[in-house]
């Protein structure tokens, strides 16, 4: 079953691995890492638990419950179910949602994954950084985000995500650029400055440049690299053209779009030949 990892059900926060599901965990104690799909202690009885987050987690452990074989542990599970259906018909939301996570805690014992993620609790605040493994996405109030390994992202109780910042815009070169420049003596050309503008709340940028064909020879891979300044030389290239972008990263709002495209092409000088002839030199 594809599911959610209910990192903090009182704020309606999930995370999930972008590219393959996970079991149900739990929420684990303020400023703990949790691997993905591991099982701590259960949730906190927040008094202020909504009726979705609860009827959200019931409609799950149904669903767990239904899909599990008719063996002790669904029996165990569905006596759990009632006390969670009860004391959401009772509007004792909290109460129900952790009986309906004990149902499918019985159901999905915890499962070895290879994604980590921590958690850390401020207040009304809650911070998911993304320490290992493939990008995870978060959720809260509808609203997703992709994180990959090293970023995080701040929720406020009752908020949704934060808007991610704004893309850069390109400022050099131009679009369509054209460099003739003097070839190294292994026939690469450079160098090139790109530049852009500054972003509000960004504290890093990663630019990719990708070959879209050369003179000769194979393309070279794509080149990126992340930089904390607003230009970047880049290494020496064959000759032929490229496109590039730019895409800003936050601590606090991730990562932007990427800017839009620009392409420039690099060319090598012409040789010019000097010729000696009987009346002296000839180009």
């Amino acid at each position: 079953m594809k599911a959610a990892l209910w990192l903090s059900a009182w704020m309606g926060l999930s995370v999930v691995p972008s590219t393959a599901p996970t079991a149900v965990g739990r929420e684990p104690a303020d400023g703990t890492t949790l691997p993905g799909g591991g099982a701590s202690a259960a949730p906190r009885k927040a008094p202020g638990t909504e009726p979705q987050t609860a009827l959200k987690a019931l409609e799950m452990s149904r669903a767990a419950v239904k899909a599990a074989p008719n063996d002790a542990r669904r029996r165990e599970a569905e006596s759990r179910m009632k006390d969670a259906e009860a004391h959401f018909q009772a509007a004792r939301y909290a109460d129900a949602l952790h009986k309906a996570d004990e149902a499918w805690a019985l159901l999905n014992p915890p499962q070895p994954s290879n994604f980590t993620v921590e958690v850390d609790h401020d207040g009304g605040t809650t911070t998911v950084t993304h320490r290992q493994g493939p990008p995870v996405t978060v959720e809260a109030q509808h609203a997703t985000r992709v994180l990959a390994k090293g970023e995080s992202v701040r929720v406020q109780q009752g908020t949704v995500l934060p808007e991610p910042p704004g893309a850069p815009q390109l400022a050099q070169p131009a679009d369509k650029a054209r460099f003739t420049l003097k070839a190294t003596p292994a026939g690469l050309l450079g160098p090139v400055t790109l530049a852009w503008t500054s972003v509000a709340g960004a504290t890093r940028y990663e630019v990719e440049v990708v070959a879209e064909g050369v003179e000769e020879g194979v393309a070279p891979a794509p080149v990126r690299t992340v930089q904390a300044a607003r230009q970047w030389t880049l290494p020496a290239l064959p000759a032929g053209r490229y496109r590039w972008t730019v895409t800003a990263v936050s601590p606090e709002q991730g990562r932007s779009l990427p800017s839009q495209t620009r392409r420039f092409e690099l060319a090598a000088e012409s040789l010019e030949l000097n010729v000696k002839v009987k009346d002296g030199w000839q180009k």
